[in-house]
This record gives structure tokens, sequence and C-alpha cells, in this order.
């Protein structure tokens, strides 16, 4: 191999693993992202297997959360700080968890959202400390697509040390 070529494909490592390094920025909003997909698309099916009217609601967030996912798969070759439709994604994540909240304690439609859970109390627990979970994950993605976008992540301070490094 002639010395050329070696210097071009080690260029190319440094530039592909700067790629990687600005990508993996969003790696714990992608497995959250992944995590509010798949319960919902699973308390989907609990409410189709119910005959439940309120189907449409984990349907919407889905197709929300379609519009994130896409974003992120965009995102590796066309790095940017501003991912814009996962910040609405998790913005609806985060209110429709809130909303949800209130009749989950206090209404008589907890039948009609969880129609295969019993009305009781540890239920209603139940439920209140998943869309707790929810409101609490939601809020810390809101707060590191904050930090990413205004390079503040401790991962841009690696990167920009890296790039240092290799003289890139």
């Amino acid at each position: 191999m002639k010395n050329d070529e070696r210097a071009r494909l080690e260029e190319n490592k440094k530039k592909l693993s700067i790629k990687a390094m600005y990508f993996n920025r969003y790696l714990l909003v992608r497995y959250i992202s992944s995590l509010f997909f798949f319960t919902n698309l699973y308390w989907l099916i609990s409410l189709l297997m119910s005959d439940s009217s309120l189907y449409f609601i984990p349907i919407i967030l889905m197709i929300v959360m379609l519009f994130s996912i896409a974003e992120q798969v965009k995102i590796y070759s066309d790095h940017t700080n501003n991912a814009k439709y996962t910040k609405f994604c998790f913005t609806v994540l985060l209110f429709t968890n809130v909303l949800l909240i209130l009749p989950t304690c206090f209404s008589s439609s907890f039948t009609q959202l969880y129609p295969f859970l019993l009305i009781q109390e540890k239920s209603k627990l139940f439920v209140s400390i998943i869309l707790i979970t929810g409101i609490l994950l939601s809020t810390f993605i809101l707060y590191r697509l904050k930090l990413i976008k205004h390079n503040e992540d401790k991962q841009y301070k690696r990167i920009k040390k890296y790039e240092k490094a290799i003289n890139l």
C-alpha cells in the first residue's frame, strides 16, 4: 500500500470516528425513545385486546415518535445540534404523561385507559409510578437535548479534545 493511500485511509478512519462520536451524543435519547415506543406499543395491544375506545392515544404517541426516530437516523449522516422533532416528541410525551395522571388517580376513565387492570389502589399506584417515571425521563431527555443544542454536554467536550489530539 502506498503512503498516499495509507494516509487517506487513516484520515477516513479519523473522520468516521468523529462522525460516530457526534452520533453517540444522542445514544441515551435513542434508548429512551425505544423504551417509550415499545411501552406504547404494548399499551396499544392491550387496549385493542380489551376493546377500549381510547386506543388512539398510543397510536398518536407512536406516530409522533416515528418522526423522532427518523430524525435520529438522519443525524448519523447529517449531524445537527438541534433535534427539533425529537424535542417535540419528548415534549408531547411529557404533557401526555402529565395529563394521564389525572384520570389515573381521580377519574372513572381509569377503566377506559387501562381496561386490563382492576380498579384498585395498587393498580392506580402502579400506573402512577409508570407515568411519573415517564415524566422524569421526558424531562431528563429534554434537558439533555438542551445541553446538546448548546454544546454543553460532556460528549462534546470529549469530541473536541479528540479532534485536537488527532489534529483534525
